[in-house]
Order: C-alpha cells, then sequence, then structure tokens
C-alpha cells in the first residue's frame, strides 16, 4: 500500500521547511540518531558537515561527525581570537592613544611637530561616543589650547607601528574590500576604518543626493546614482584597490535614505587628516599635512616629548562583546595583532603581525588541550577562505573559557555570545522554542561555509558546548541555518544523564 504523506511531513522529508518542535530525547544513542535524521537529509547531499557536542558538566561525548576533521570556520574563528586575547590580556586591558608635542612653543605657536601615538585601538570613533565621530578630536584640540598652542608648523605624524604595515588578512577576497566588514588594519584607526555614507533619493530620473560623514575630504565620490519612483534599493559602490574614489551607482527610490558604510585606503593616513581638519575646525592653525611615521624620516623619542592629551578604549570585555555578538571583523582583526603586539615572545615573526598573534596563541592551545598544528590560522575575524579549525579544537576553546581560573575571564567570553532570539547575530533565529534566550553562540559565514558553536543548556540542566560546521553546501544558506536551529533544540530538549 502506497505511503501517505501530509504536505507539511513532504517538505520536512525534502528539506524544505522546519521540522516540528523538537521532542525530548534521552539517550545520547537517541540524540544522535536525531541529529544524524538532520543532516542526512537529501539537502545536504554535496555538503560537508562537522559537528560535535560535549557535556560539560560530565564530560561525555554526546555526539560527534567528522569532529577531528578541518573546515572552513568562518567568523566562527573569533571563539579563538577572542578567547586568546581575554586570556592573555584580561577583560579590563584598554588600548591607549596619545598626542604629543616635538618642539618649542613660542608665543602659541608650535615650531614642530605633534606625534599621535597609536596603541592599535580599534574602537577610536563613534561607536562609544553616542555616534559623535569627531568628539575626541575636539577634545584634544581643547588640550592643546590649554597647553597653550594655537599653531603648529610641522606636520602631523601618525605612528602606527605597534601592529606591521600589512593592513589586510591573508586570503582576503578583493571585493570584500569596498564594505565595512573588509575594511583595513591599522595600529592608528579611526571610525572603523570607514566614511558613512547617506544616499538621499531626490526625485525619479534625477541623481540621489549624497552626503558623507566625516567630510574633511579624504575620499571622492563620483555620483552616478538613480532616483527611482518605486521599488527597492539596489547597491552599486565600487572603489579601485589603493585608491580612496569612490563610484556609487545605487537606485534609490524618491524619498528614501540609504546608508553604507565603506571602507578607505590607508587607515593612518584617514586618522591624522581627519584629526588635522577637527583642529583646524576648532581654531588651530596646523600648517603642516599628515605624514605616517615610516615617512617622517626619524623615530620619535617620547620620553623627550610633551604629551598633550590620551584617549583611553573601553575595556576588552567590552571589545570582546561586540566582536563576537556583531561579528566585527576589525576588532577581531585588531584583537590578533594585539596579541603579536603585547604577548608575542618569539623572535620568527615581526611584533604586530597576524602571524605573531597566531603564534602568541600557541600557549593557550596547548594548555586547553589543542595541538596548534590541527588549526591553520590565517586571520583573527574568519573572513579568510585559508583558515581551519576542527569541531575539536572549537569545543576545547568553549570547554577551555568555561572552565577558566580566573572569573572575570570566564564571564566576559560567555557573556560576549549573541544570545538566540535576542541579541546579535541569532536575534532573528529561535523565535520559539527551548533554546529561545538559552543558546549563547557564535555563527559564522562566507561563501560555501556556514558554522555555529557556542553554549546550550539541556533539559536536564547541564550546559553543553557545541560546534556545527557546514562546508561545500548549495543549498540556500537559510536550509543550514534550519538544520542547526533544529540541532540546538535538540539539545536544549536533551533530558539524558
Amino acid at each position: 500500500m502506497p505511503h501517505r504523506f501530509s504536505l507539511a511531513a513532504l517538505l520536512v522529508l525534502l528539506g524544505w521547511a522546519a521540522a516540528p518542535a523538537a521532542q525530548p530525547t534521552r539517550s545520547p544513542d537517541a540524540l544522535a540518531g536525531r541529529v544524524d535524521a538532520v543532516l542526512d537529509t537529501r539537502s545536504f547531499d554535496d555538503a560537508y558537515w562537522g559537528g560535535l557536542v560535549v557535556d560539560l558538566e560530565t564530560g561525555a561525548v554526546l555526539y560527534e561527525r567528522n569532529a577531528s576533521k578541518r573546515f572552513v570556520p568562518a567568523s566562527n574563528m573569533k571563539l579563538l581570537t577572542t578567547a586568546t586575547a581575554l586570556d592573555a590580556l584580561g577583560p579590563d586591558f584598554r588600548y591607549t592613544t596619545r598626542l604629543y608635542a616635538e618642539g618649542d612653543v613660542q608665543n602659541g605657536t608650535l615650531r614642530g611637530s605633534l606625534v599621535v601615538r597609536g596603541s592599535g585601538d580599534p574602537t577610536f570613533g563613534g561607536r562609544y561616543t553616542g555616534g559623535d565621530l569627531t568628539l575626541v578630536f575636539r577634545q584634544w584640540a581643547d588640550s592643546l589650547k590649554a597647553a597653550g598652542i594655537r599653531r603648529v608648523t610641522g606636520p602631523v605624524v601618525g605612528d602606527d607601528d605597534v601592529f606591521d604595515d600589512v593592513s589586510l588578512g591573508e586570503g582576503w577576497s578583493w571585493d570584500d574590500l569596498v564594505w565595512y566588514y573588509g575594511a583595513e588594519v591599522s595600529g592608528l584607526q579611526f571610525a572603523e576604518g570607514t566614511v558613512d555614507v547617506a544616499l538621499h533619493g531626490t526625485s525619479p530620473g534625477r541623481p540621489a543626493r549624497i552626503e558623507v560623514e566625516p567630510d574633511f575630504g579624504y575620499v571622492r565620490l563620483v555620483n552616478q546614482t538613480t532616483t527611482t519612483s518605486g521599488g527597492g534599493v539596489r547597491e552599486g559602490y565600487r572603489r579601485d584597490l589603493g585608491d580612496n574614489v569612490f563610484t556609487l551607482t545605487s537606485s534609490v527610490p524618491a524619498g528614501r535614505v540609504e546608508r553604507e558604510a565603506l571602507s578607505v585606503v590607508n587607515p593612518t593616513d584617514y586618522f591624522v587628516t581627519t584629526m588635522i581638519g577637527v583642529f583646524r575646525q576648532r581654531g588651530i592653525d596646523v600648517r603642516g599635512e599628515a605624514v605616517d611615521v615610516d615617512e617622517w624620516g626619524r623615530r620619535p623619542q617620547y620620553e623627550s616629548l610633551r604629551r598633550i592629551a590620551s584617549h583611553q578604549s573601553p575595556r576588552l570585555g567590552a571589545i570582546v562583546a561586540e566582536t563576537n555578538t556583531d561579528s566585527n571583523n576589525l576588532y577581531a582583526e585588531h584583537l590578533l595583532r594585539t596579541l603579536g603586539a603585547y604577548t608575542y615572545r618569539g623572535a620568527n615573526h615581526q611584533l604586530g603581525s597576524a602571524r605573531a598573534g597566531a603564534a602568541a596563541a600557541e600557549p593557550f592551545l596547548r594548555r586547553i588541550g589543542v595541538d596548534p598544528a590541527s588549526f591553520r590560522i590565517a586571520d583573527g575575524s574568519g573572513l579568510s577562505a585559508l583558515n581551519r579549525l576542527t569541531p575539536v579544537g572549537i569545543v576545547a576553546v568553549l570547554r577551555g573559557m568555561h572552565q577558566h581560573a580566573d572569573e572575570a575571564t570566564r564571564d566576559a567570553f560567555y557573556r560576549s555570545l549573541a544570545v538566540g532570539g535576542l541579541t546579535g547575530t541569532i536575534k532573528n533565529r529561535y523565535s520559539s522554542g527551548d533554546a529561545r534566550g538559552n543558546v549563547h553562540a557564535k555563527t559564522g559565514y562566507i561563501s560555501g561555509a556556514r558554522t555555529l558553536s557556542g553554549y546550550v543548556r539541556a533539559a536536564n540542566g547541564h550546559l553543553l558546548a557545541f560546534s556545527l560546521l557546514c562546508n561545500n553546501y548549495t543549498v540556500r544558506t537559510s536550509r543550514v541555518n534550519r538544520a542547526q536551529d533544529q540541532i540546538v533544540e535538540l539539545l536544549a530538549d536533551y533530558e539524558g544523564q
């Protein structure tokens, strides 16, 4: 007799719809069978899945699939970067950026140069000042006046040498570089390496009106936009490599505003150029222009310079929270290089480089039981397709941070993760079910890789650490999301001992 399926059941069988709400599972074997049923659908015939689930209360492995194989982790790489940074530096670490004056001051004139010394702070700008991008620069202008300086005859020097001069991650795709998530790295960073562009739809058939912030002439915008009578926004942004000329070809409906953060070339020059512009607005007559410290011709002797002002970043705990909750690539890249600048003790890599940061992570990995050779660390954010992590290694990081000897470090890491249905990159997932408000996890996505790793508390009260990595899939990413979410719901409903 032929089988009869309801339409809903048929859609689930074919992988076109989510399965019904998970029912409690009471044994590891039953759990593994139900997880396998999610992953073994025809939708994933050409996908490569890896997974590991560990009960952190008992140490029992509840599920594993290709757990020791290496996968492209996408932004799950940030779990390693942030855990290592918290372990090495502590959640109370802060960056400090300092402004110095070199030369004598006579009748309000500094006959010399200003030097701003970067510390690798990725937060300098508007995120932690209520959106006021230039607040600190205005405060520094006031500090110059308080020091009796109203004119500067020499250049303004940007010292970014806390990091090396490699501004991009290894293996990054060139077509990511115009967007905020592909912003360049620098030891002297402003506004997360981006300009904010707003396109205001005007009249149908006319170009959109463009606004840019900050507007001190650092970038040039070529307006090839069009205003339409309706429909949606069609984005179009181009920037040649190594150039700060943007060609805008977007279509924007009349009365609508399209906003985008676009990355700039040479963040150090961007920082100093903007600072000079603000100083001039505030009545400081700066005669010189922006100069990179490497082009200045000499190294600053800071012990002999006059410190004018300084700025501290938020605590590292807050920076890690932004990195993981909202998957901030730039912050992760700065954290990796910060490890290479502040904690690397070897001689094989340049201080402040991504490779020095990766080497600095090795003692932490060994301490939590991970062979560093099982990982391939190309960048700190996961934007590179050259990274390789294993589910075993990721769960070891999660377990190591859960068991960390320092309570503040342990809590800072856990609280940095997005919460299902409530915050960050999984705010719009887990709209119902026992994983909502329960799962704390990090997502990851680049082309062909969708990943999810974190913690969820099971129905038996035990905290579980899990890693679900999917590579080489050809279905819609939303289909992979549903599979991962179904599995997390199964974990949340697990009642085994």
